[in-house]
């Protein structure tokens, strides 16, 4: 019984680790590689921005919470992308280090989130306010 218990305990924990490994396939996933030791944030809300660095256990935050967001791709008709509509919250995550893309997070409203990630938008399905705090 009792390695019963430590096998499912080593299966859940090897499951929790690999759920937000690098992504492979055609999509673009908000993505913070273990390697990732700083990320550049640029937070955008009533006309004013604010830019600063995080590092340490803030990109551990910040990784977390990325692997933990739920979307979908999302097509927007001509002028209707959040960019292009007025008022909203937009976070920008500029990864300076390795090959994955930065990705940008826009808050348009309790239930309207979604992810800007190399030209496309992602529709995002369990939205939170990203784990960071300006300085």
């Amino acid at each position: 019984m009792k390695k019963s218990i430590i096998g499912i305990a080593t299966l859940i924990t090897a499951c929790n680790l690999s759920a937000c490994q690098q992504p492979s396939g055609p999509d673009k996933l908000a993505y913070i590689n273990d390697s990732v030791t700083k990320v550049d944030i640029t937070h955008h809300i009533r006309g004013t921005s604010t830019q600063w660095t995080a590092v340490g256990q803030d990109v551990n935050h910040l990784r977390e919470w990325a692997c933990a967001l739920k979307y979908e791709r999302f097509n927007f008709e001509a002028g209707q992308s959040p960019g292009d509509v007025d008022g909203g919250e937009v976070y920008d995550f500029i990864l300076t280090e390795g090959d994955d893309p930065g990705f940008t997070y826009v808050i348009n409203g309790l239930d309207k989130c979604y992810l800007l990630i190399e030209g496309d938008w992602y529709s995002v399905s369990n939205p939170s306010d990203p784990p960071v705090t300006e300085p």
